[in-house]
């Protein structure tokens, strides 16, 4: 049993996430603005070899995407927090993710909220009331169920075990899921420079009919995301992104206070 709101919500932000990092774009448009491989073929010199200085000079906007979303897979740890609206509802993320597929942070959604642990490959959730009645009543409970499954679950951590697929749909685990490579080819411009929280970052977009997507990658150091928006599209949203490789340390909760799927079954 898991809560199909909380991993729709993930669901729909990692989509978020793959689409504005995303490599692909239209080649010739490409080549055009910046010199790619396909215009050196028409005699226009190939994209110079960017200095440590300036780390994406010379680079084409969808080469500075696909060098974003590499450098984000490469992270031990950083933290990630923003949300995007469905049908309406607001869902919220707000976590941080470490190494070999650990993360903690928390869900909020439909103003139920639920704590979330990943470590060692098994999941744990700590809801508070409205998330547990939620839950019983999307699994097509009855009102009493439901109420038995948030009385048995108030104060504990529902665990799912290692190797539940459900634990392993979470995106937010995962840097190489939430930051997979797309194989879309739509064209990515590249905009004004902005600053992010400080930070000087380069501004990508991409258009897909009404929907606008936006990626600030940094234009110091690592070219890391910053920041991504969503806009006009059936699923809005942000998702900012900062902490790179901060130390972070993600434990199980006590076992006192975890349930497994095991006995919700009996």
């Amino acid at each position: 049993m898991t809560n199909r709101t909380l991993l729709a919500a993930a669901a729909l932000c990692a989509t978020a996430v793959v689409t504005l990092t995303a490599c692909g774009g239209d080649k010739k448009a490409d080549a055009k603005e910046s010199g790619t491989p396909a215009a050196k073929e028409a005699g226009t010199p190939a994209p110079a070899t960017p200095s440590p200085a300036k780390p994406l000079e010379g680079l084409t906007p969808a080469q500075i995407a696909e060098e974003s979303r590499l450098a984000m897979t490469k992270l031990k740890s950083f933290k990630v927090k923003g949300g995007v609206t469905s049908d309406g509802e607001e869902m919220t993320v707000d976590f941080t993710v470490a190494a070999k597929g650990s993360c903690q942070g928390t869900f909020t959604s439909g103003g139920a909220s639920a704590d979330i642990r990943k470590v060692g490959g098994a999941m744990y959730m700590k809801g508070d009331e409205k998330f547990w009645q939620q839950t019983g009543s999307e699994e097509g409970s009855s009102p009493e169920e439901a109420n038995a499954l948030t009385e048995l679950l108030k104060g504990r951590w529902f665990k799912l075990p290692a190797g539940d697929a459900k634990a392993d749909e979470f995106p937010f685990c995962d840097a190489t899921m939430l930051f997979e490579k797309d194989t879309e080819e739509i064209p990515v411009t590249r905009g004004a420079e902005a600053v992010v929280n400080g930070t000087r970052a380069v501004t990508l977009t991409r258009k897909d009919g009404a929907e606008t997507m936006t990626l600030l990658v940094s234009a110091e150091g690592e070219p890391y995301a910053l920041r991504m928006t969503n806009e006009g599209g059936q699923e809005p949203g942000s998702l900012e992104f900062s902490a790179f490789n901060e130390p972070v340390t993600v434990t199980p909760p006590p076992a006192s206070e975890v349930i497994d799927s095991e006995k919700l079954k009996g």
